[in-house]
């Protein structure tokens, strides 16, 4: 492995597939990866966000419109595809809703699109790196381990499902030169986690107590990029089946 800093955490020659992309923390990964020197793949339902991308970064960038909620949908993401590097699983929806008035219709979608979605596509790009190697981060939550704001159950079980994926598939695929680690950020400073502090009053939760010790208790969505850099690049090739908190320190506190 060469030593020198632009290597190691260097992603040129490297294809990466960020879904979710066309907002948030999804937009900062494949802005952050574009720069690194990879070739990126923006993937997410909101068409007009995606292509504003792609115009934004230029070369080196493909724009696919996908709904991860459907099987046949992430098989045509896939379908022209035939390498990929590395895998950042972004795409998830986020509605709130109080654990008694969840309904089957409400579960099921959220499970479609944020566990099962993100299963399917996890399927299709390990067969692509199987044997070459590569590198599946899934942006997780610190909701999938502990409760931080009510009436956001739903949201909890799918963060927890990945993280369970995380660390079965770190070690089936190990051999293959695979590594799966995931991402749990804290709050973000996205339009949408704005909206759920605001709503803190009514809705309560632990983090509403200011219990994050570094800064005013959200991150930016560039420090969960920075975080998957690290991950995507060689600077962590012994690092595999991890839970890595972007947190600000609240597990901790």
């Amino acid at each position: 492995m060469a030593n020198d800093i632009a290597t190691i955490f260097g992603l040129t020659g490297r294809k990466a597939l960020v879904t979710g992309g066309a907002n948030g923390i999804g937009r900062e990964i494949a802005r952050l990866y574009h720069r690194a020197g990879a070739e990126v793949i923006v993937a997410d339902i909101d068409g007009a966000a995606i292509d504003a991308v792609a115009a934004e970064l230029g070369d080196r960038v493909t724009a696919i419109r996908f709904d991860q909620g459907d099987p046949a949908s992430i098989e045509a993401l896939f379908s022209g595809l035939d390498r990929l590097d590395v895998l950042v699983n972004c795409a998830a929806i986020y509605p709130m809703m109080p654990f008694e008035q969840v309904e089957v219709g409400f579960f099921d979608k959220m499970v479609a699109i944020n566990l099962r979605g993100a299963f399917l596509v996890t399927q299709q790009a390990v067969r692509l790196m199987k044997g070459k190697g590569g590198s599946v981060i899934n942006i997780s939550s610190v909701n999938s381990v502990r409760a931080i704001i009510f009436d956001n159950s739903v949201y909890g079980v799918t963060k927890a499902g990945l993280n369970s994926l995380v660390a079965t598939l770190a070690s089936e695929y190990g051999g293959e030169g695979i590594r799966f680690n995931a991402i749990l950020p804290g709050g973000v400073a996205t339009d949408h986690a704005m909206n759920a502090v605001q709503d803190f009053p009514v809705r309560g939760g632990m983090m509403a107590g200011g219990r994050v010790p570094i800064g005013t208790g959200l991150c930016q969505p560039q420090d969960i990029a920075n975080a998957c850099l690290f991950l995507a690049s060689d600077a962590s090739a012994f690092i595999t089946g991890q839970l890595i908190a972007v947190d600000g320190g609240f597990l901790v506190s």
